[in-house]
């Protein structure tokens, strides 16, 4: 009967292993080989040292949740929690490392350490802590196990044990949050709502009347971000007055975007509040009785533009995170969708049903070498394609277009490139790489690479 450190030691995954359960448990060696480290240094001896380990230890704690996240949408995609409570959320707080920053909150309130919170609340937060953290611990065992048994399934057990940190991991998530910031409640997201609508259509009232171009918005012009806020101020109050910036409604029953500017918002308004022309006024109306406030038209223009561009100006100031929230939703709405392009109807000499006249990328992995692609795609093999970087991709792959705060990065499921939204806009199975629901692939995958059985599952 051989040890069982030795049968551990013969059982280790590969680390060209693919398969996830082989990724983590070198992602999780990994942790426990920092964390070591840590415990054996004396941090006021070598405190350079110690903030590198401490480092090391950031980094490599949030590639294991990565992976984790990887696997708990592998083993239970409709047992997840509901992660719904995020669109409450502040911006600013939706980054990618959110789940490591929990993980990081959990650990320093069961070590009696409030750095954010208030000490009472840190109190009340502290048992949801210790009982993720315990759930975490749980997770790694029962995963580390599994890696050295049978890393290509997930008994029973082992989605147990993710379904209950999953869960534990929301609920502490939420209640830390919400201890930190103010969540907007159901009233004022569906207000916000109303607001992006304001800003839609007046974004396509302005294309319609040129005073923006589809190429504008398609290219992310950084203009827009002044511009819109003060033409949807124009159009809520003279275009849509029965709509989000209503005056005839009190500052309380408005967006808390705009209610602290209620008074403000009076005073450009070109109708009053109970007061003026009846519903039946038409616009010409409203500027007749907006100009008889005013001495002259240059005092009209100069002071409504001071009180609009104040108006736009304090948004962006005080609101930031809701108002980028707002404009990255009206530009994922407005902008044009990339049509496919032509795909050839002739296929390769080796009988691939997906090798179409499509260009080529360059550093392709499947335009590298088309054979290998297509024996890929005939064997049903589940070797996953390796993910750029976000950090070594400052821009779209398909269009060169510059990541910006409001152009954000996509990986391909087929490729593992980064692309842009536009570039990026298809779903489909992938079945090659066992993945049998749709996910994102970018447009060159999906001309060039997929045959027609995952395009049209994702059409119907």
């Amino acid at each position: 009967m051989l040890p069982a450190a030795l049968r551990r030691w013969l059982r280790r995954p590969k680390r060209s292993d693919p398969r996830l359960l082989s990724q983590f448990f070198f992602a999780d060696e990994r942790v426990t080989r920092v964390v070591t480290e840590i415990n054996g240094l004396d941090a006021e001896q070598d405190p350079q040292q110690y903030l590198v380990l401490l480092n090391q230890l950031h980094l490599s704690q949030a590639h294991l949740l990565a992976i984790l996240e990887r696997i708990m949408e592998e083993c239970i995609p409709t047992q997840r929690h509901s992660r719904d409570y995020l669109v409450k959320f502040p911006e600013e707080l939706l980054v990618d490392n959110l789940g490591n920053h929990m993980l990081f909150a959990a650990e320093c309130l069961l070590a009696g350490t409030f750095l954010e919170v208030e000490e009472a609340d840190g109190a009340q937060l502290r048992p949801q802590a210790r009982n993720l953290l315990c759930s975490l611990e749980l997770v790694r065992t029962v995963l580390r196990e599994q890696s050295l048994s049978q890393p290509g399934s997930y008994p029973e057990p082992v989605r147990a044990v993710l379904v209950q940190f999953d869960r534990l991991f929301a609920e502490f998530e939420f209640s830390y949050v919400s201890s930190l910031v103010a969540v907007k409640s159901p009233e004022e997201i569906y207000r916000q709502q109303e607001i992006i609508v304001l800003f839609c259509e007046t974004v396509e009232r302005a294309l319609r009347l040129g005073y923006l171009t589809q190429e504008m918005i398609d290219g992310y012009e950084p203009l827009l971000m002044f511009t819109i806020p003060r033409l949807a101020i124009i159009s809520g109050l003279l275009i849509y007055p029965e709509g989000p910036l209503s005056l005839e409604q009190s500052p309380e029953q408005m967006s808390r975007v705009f209610s602290p500017f209620y008074n403000l918002l009076k005073k450009i308004s070109p109708q009053p509040p109970g007061s003026g022309p009846g519903l039946d006024a038409t616009p010409a109306t409203h500027c007749w009785e907006l100009r008889s406030r005013y001495s002259s038209t240059k005092d009209m223009l100069h002071t409504l533009f001071v009180c609009i561009s104040g108006v736009a100006d304090q948004l962006q100031t005080n609101f930031a995170s809701d108002l980028r929230s707002i404009l990255k939703t009206v530009f994922k709405i407005i902008t044009s969708q990339a049509e496919p392009s032509e795909a050839g109807a002739s296929q390769a000499d080796d009988g691939d049903p997906c090798a179409v006249d499509a260009p080529r990328m360059a550093n392709c992995p499947l335009c590298s070498s088309p054979a290998e692609a297509a024996g890929l795609r005939r064997a049903g093999a589940h070797c996953l394609p390796e993910w750029v970087p976000d950090s070594t991709c400052s821009q779209c792959s398909a269009c060169r277009s510059p990541f910006t705060l409001l152009r954000r990065r996509h990986h391909c499921r087929s490729c593992g490139k980064i692309f842009c939204a536009r570039c990026s806009p298809h779903a489909a199975a992938l079945p090659h790489y066992g993945q049998l629901k749709p996910v994102r692939v970018c447009t060159h995958c999906y001309n060039a690479h997929l045959s027609p059985a995952p395009r049209r599952a994702r059409s119907h």
